[in-house]
């Protein structure tokens, strides 16, 4: 999908998509692309509100948005080492089985990593709700409390 096919596809759901939005220059309110299975080279939003795009697959390395409310990448089964969001709410990578040595998110509500598999042994996000992990796993590291909280 390219930039220009991705703004159009988000005018056709009604919102109005700028090229500064785009490129997280301006910040969008909310975007709720819940059908969407990819996103195009370039994408980083700054969203003051929620960012759902619970039907990607995948997310090239230079995607790290800001949210100030929750960010829902359900279908997600691997992220780049790259990848470190900030969220202001709750972070949704629940079908993620693995995650990078590095991956450690600011998140200032709940983590939910409900399917993975592993946990690199350095795993130290940064989260202010708490950690969702399914418990064979074996994840028993305690959220950290000293959180500053980001405004967007």
């Amino acid at each position: 999908m390219t930039k220009d096919e991705f703004i159009e596809y988000c005018k056709y759901k009604g919102c109005k998509l700028t090229d500064d939005q785009f490129s997280g220059k301006e910040k969008i309110v909310n975007l709720l692309l819940v059908s969407l299975t990819e996103i195009p080279e370039g994408f980083n939003p700054v969203v003051g509100g929620s960012l759902n795009l619970s039907s990607l697959t995948s997310i090239s390395k230079e995607f790290n948005p800001k949210v100030g409310g929750s960010l829902t990448l359900n279908s997600l089964t691997s992220i780049p080492k790259e990848f470190n969001p900030m969220v202001n709410g709750d972070l949704y990578l629940d079908s993620l089985t693995s995650i990078p040595e590095g991956f450690n998110p600011v998140v200032g509500g709940n983590l939910y990593l409900d399917s993975l598999t592993e946990i690199p042994e350095n795993f130290n996000p940064e989260v202010k709700g708490k950690i969702f992990i399914d418990e064979e796993t074996g994840y028993d590291k305690k959220p950290i409390l000293e959180f500053m909280n980001f405004h967007i």
